[in-house]
């Protein structure tokens, strides 16, 4: 069972996801003995950057996959930099609200096949010990919206383990 102190907020590039992060400074200010993890699911690594053929000769085959781990590392990092922003931004909207550098932390999830944000978003809440999941739930037009699968509606369904708070 998580902590109730620990928040988890999934951060994307969307409107509701800042709306989101406003929301929870609002309800958490004053509170000092909160502390709040932003989450940025990254996108999955390209499939040339995945595997390679192989090579007969042992010292190519090595050579070959220390190449491929390098241009993997080198590509989760440019990944990353790109959604630091993102991150920055939220990181501005917490504290503006009196929410102390401190009681924020920052995490990513390099997702290596085409994410599962709902599996991701619960495995760092059960790493990080979360007792809550905020994410936003994101406005579509009425068609799409009959259709679609919201996060947080998936969120609610899966996991009893977490309070999950869903913002529209």
């Amino acid at each position: 069972m998580g902590t109730p102190n620990k928040i988890l907020i999934a951060v994307d590039d969307s409107e509701a996801s800042m709306k989101t992060v406003t929301y929870v400074s609002k309800m958490v200010h004053g509170r000092e003995s909160v502390h709040i993890c932003l989450f940025h699911v990254l996108p999955p690594i390209p499939p040339h950057l995945l595997e390679f053929g192989g090579a007969e000769d042992p010292t190519k085959e090595a050579r070959l996959s220390a190449e491929l781990k390098a241009a993997q590392a080198e590509w989760l990092e440019k990944e990353k930099n790109a959604a630091q922003g993102l991150l920055e931004t939220a990181q501005t909207i917490l504290t503006d609200h009196g929410v102390s550098h401190h009681q924020i932390s920052t995490r990513f999830s390099p997702s290596i096949h085409k994410p599962n944000i709902v599996r991701d978003v619960l495995e760092a809440a059960k790493e990080w010990h979360c007792g809550t999941i905020v994410v936003g739930r994101h406005r579509l037009p009425w068609v799409e919206d009959i259709f679609h699968r919201h996060t947080g509606e998936t969120l609610l369904e899966k996991d009893h383990e977490f309070s999950v708070w869903v913002v529209g």
